[in-house]
């Protein structure tokens, strides 16, 4: 027998594959962008159809435990809904203010909390299903081939939305892509019991902590942060001890790479076990017991599509709006060139990345998002919904969170919708009557949607 080293390459036979099912809107991923496209399309009147190769809705919320909303007072529409939802069942604080940099979540109440938008906009949902190829004719996406239980089969589609997190579905068409850099670091956050809230809440004492805990060479550099925070603070998990600990990374790891990412989960899990000891050292933390690790390292970085518009640095910085807009962001960040919160060398932790942050001039704006962002360039029938938009390297860093990717996939929807209704093609949907509808579904679109003047100001909080 060969050795492995000696074979490159299998022939793969060829064969029939069965159609499943054919739809309207295809929406590929079930996370908070392929929620709020499926949801948007679904509710404009089209037949929609979303599959998730997990077991429930949310992507990093729930399965990653990134369990707060950054800027999400600033997103209206869906994200808007959920927040409220949330709310209104004890999964979110109904008393915070409007403004605040962030709003804690429970990730178990949202898992239900999607689950019943999802249904209630009568959206087909296959759970448990992977894609693995695109169907390409003429230059349009046709469809795409999955594998589930049932085996390999096909789904065709008028338009598909690529929400995977990763622009599988555009990599696959061979869709162009934005100039690679190394994506920022992962992060690997766990669930714990036993908190003190009473006594929980000095972040200063916690740097210094940490620092005395590296100093000792009892945590590592490279695999803890220089703090740590307690994330989705709720009602809920208030109520019952629990909170959501942000300190464990892992850096120089493509997302994409099923190596890298294998020994990335591998290695942050690790992280994780090994940090449970040091956190009983911690006022507020004594008690503290790991219940368990997110089951899904958290990416905030992968690839980005070359697409008909690609926001950059200046469109945020100079608070740039767009004839095509589909939504308008708050921003506040340093106006330093190539600054991105989190680098890829994880030198945040460093004296000299914190000096220059220091002498940086922080910026205030409100820019707007344009749906050429949405198109990948050479392609039709496919829309992109999610942190794999067209933006720079430095505009993805200020503009990739979770209420960025529902504000992309409501947009990405209701396009998909638009298309379907009066059968034309993505390029040619009206815009102003795909804006006229994002405003009436409660988006921040209509002039002065977005009051600076209520924001409370935050000191570059960790996301």
């Amino acid at each position: 027998m060969a050795e492995s080293g000696d074979i490159e390459w299998i022939d793969e036979p060829g064969r029939t594959i069965p159609v499943w099912r054919e739809t309207e809107v295809l929406v590929c991923g079930g996370g908070a962008g392929g929620v709020a496209a499926a949801v948007a399309a679904a509710r404009n009147g089209a037949r929609v159809l979303m599959i998730e190769r997990d077991t429930t809705l949310g992507g990093t919320g729930p399965r990653s435990f990134v369990t707060e909303y950054h800027q999400a007072f600033f997103t209206g529409g869906i994200m808007k809904e959920v927040i409220e939802r949330l709310r209104a069942v004890g999964g979110a604080d109904p008393d915070l203010e409007d403004g605040h940099f962030a709003v804690p979540f429970d990730p178990e109440i949202l898992k239900f909390v999607l689950a019943e938008i999802v249904e209630g906009a009568g959206v087909e949902v296959l759970t448990r299903t992977w894609v693995t190829d695109a169907i390409i004719e003429d230059g349009a996406v046709k469809g795409v081939i999955i594998e589930n239980k049932g085996g390999r089969q096909a789904i065709l589609a008028d338009i598909v939305i690529d929400a995977t997190g990763d622009a599988d579905i555009a990599a696959r068409a061979g869709a162009p892509m934005q100039d690679y850099n190394p994506p920022q670091p992962m992060v690997m956050l766990f669930q714990i019991g036993g908190v003190d809230y009473t006594r929980s809440q000095d972040r200063k004492g916690r740097t210094e902590l940490v620092k005395a805990a590296k100093d000792a060479g009892l945590l590592s550099d490279d695999l803890y942060l220089d703090n740590f925070s307690n994330f989705g603070i709720a009602p809920s998990t208030r109520e019952g001890q629990m909170g959501y600990i942000y300190g464990v990374r892992v850096l120089r790891r493509d997302p994409y790479d099923a190596d890298d990412l294998t020994d990335a989960e591998i290695r942050a899990r690790e992280g994780v076990r090994a940090f449970i000891p040091f956190l009983r050292t911690v006022p507020g933390f004594e008690q503290a017991f790991l219940i368990k690790a997110a089951p899904m390292i958290g990416v905030r970085d992968s690839r980005r599509i070359l697409g008909d518009y690609t926001l950059t640095r200046e469109d945020i910085l100079g608070g740039i709006f767009h004839p095509d807009d589909i939504f308008k962001r708050y921003h506040r960040l340093p106006d330093t060139p190539g600054f991105v919160r989190h680098p890829t060398d994880g030198s945040e932790t460093t004296a000299a990345f914190r000096e220059k942050l220091a002498k940086s001039t922080m910026v205030t704006s409100v820019f707007g998002v344009p749906y050429g962002c949405l198109l990948p360039q050479t392609l039709e029938n496919l829309l992109v919904a999610g942190k794999t938009v067209s933006m720079s390297y430095e505009a993805h860093s200020r503009c990739r969170q979770i209420p960025d990717c529902m504000a992309f996939g409501q947009a990405a929807g209701t396009a998909a919708a638009l298309a379907c209704r009066h059968g034309v093609s993505l390029r040619k949907v009206d815009i102003e009557e795909l804006q006229a509808l994002l405003i009436a579904q409660g988006q921040n679109l209509a002039d002065g949607a977005i009051d600076i003047t209520k924001a409370k100001l935050h000191n570059m909080v960790q996301d």
